[in-house]
């Protein structure tokens, strides 16, 4: 829910900025090789070894480069209203079921997190 949050906000606070309230279409946030259109995007795909990839792809303005490797950092945020606690949350959840959390962003275009995670955690009942 935090990472759909954010990306939210990244699109609403970009939105604001824009000329008619951002309905416009100029670009599309990058996911892979594939330019999207829509405004936020979430792709599951489960890969042969038995994992899952979840990514939540949006059309914000992206995380400044400086800020990038500070995003996981508890109370970190670039935000007035944020409390820098939603992505150190969301990774301890997806460590915890042993997965991996990552963000690419690139400015003006948007930000991306990867989420992998196990098909299975434990032993299946």
């Amino acid at each position: 829910m935090n990472l759909l949050a954010n990306a939210r906000q990244a699109v609403l606070a970009v939105a604001a900025d824009r000329p008619g309230g951002g309905r416009e279409r100029e670009r599309g946030a990058r996911l892979g090789a594939v330019v999207l259109d829509e405004p936020v995007v979430v792709v599951r795909t489960e890969r042969q070894d038995s994992r899952v990839v979840i990514s939540v792809a949006d059309r914000g303005a992206g995380i400044p480069a400086e800020a990038l490797p500070h995003v996981f950092d508890p109370y970190y945020t670039t935000r007035r209203s944020g409390t820098g606690l939603g992505l150190p949350i969301a990774k301890n959840i997806v460590e915890g079921l042993g997965g991996t959390i990552a963000v690419t962003s690139r400015p003006h275009e948007g930000t991306t997190v990867r989420i992998e995670l196990p098909a299975r955690t434990g032993d299946a009942a």
